[in-house]
């Protein structure tokens, strides 16, 4: 809601100057100003003495801003502590993070060398199995050709018996429809 009435406007021309406005005394020796009473005789007996010229606070207030300064330095001193008890804590769980982080590197390089030696340990295996086991499996690829070509007579021999029970079978299926259309 502006702050302003209708047909006036926020222009810097409306607006008060700050720099004709005086906020503080030109010089301590000002007399014209009621702060600090310095040197003044026409207000005080004693012009060497400087003081306030409000008067002094009731001690319930003074007890009270005294309490509320206790407890705002007794909260500071424990955000501190408490930032003080964090950073360790971070420095504790950074230091951990990076033994972990070593540990686990370290047991990544021994599971990848395990693998290696492995492999290696398996192609050797293997290669002497397929080396030494050559003269043996030159007999069984034998009798496996042997068998191979029983397998195929005995399939030459099924073929035929089976072509010549179909064409029996064919004629018999003639003979039987030609049965059921003469009754």
């Amino acid at each position: 809601m502006p702050s302003w009435n209708d047909g006036e406007s926020s222009k810097a021309s409306y607006l008060p100057d700050l720099t004709d406005m005086d906020y503080a005394p030109d010089t301590v020796d000002d007399t014209g100003f009621c702060g600090i009473a310095l040197d003044c005789p026409e207000h005080f007996m004693n012009c060497g003495f400087n003081s306030w010229l409000d008067p002094e606070w009731p001690e319930t207030l003074k007890n009270a801003l005294a309490t509320l300064w206790e407890k705002y330095h007794r909260i500071n001193f424990l955000r501190i502590d408490e930032r003080i008890e964090n950073a360790k804590l971070v420095k504790d769980f950074t230091d951990e993070k990076i033994k972990i982080e070593k540990k686990y590197s370290s047991l990544v390089g021994d599971v990848n060398k395990f693998m290696d030696d492995t492999e290696i340990k398996i192609q050797k295996d293997n290669y002497a199995n397929i080396m030494g086991n050559a003269e043996d499996q030159k007999g069984e690829v034998e009798a496996l050709k042997d068998e191979v070509e029983n397998l195929k007579e005995a399939q030459k021999i099924q073929a035929m018996m089976m072509r010549n029970c179909e064409v029996k079978w064919g004629d018999e299926m003639e003979f039987l429809k030609k049965e059921n259309k003469k009754t």
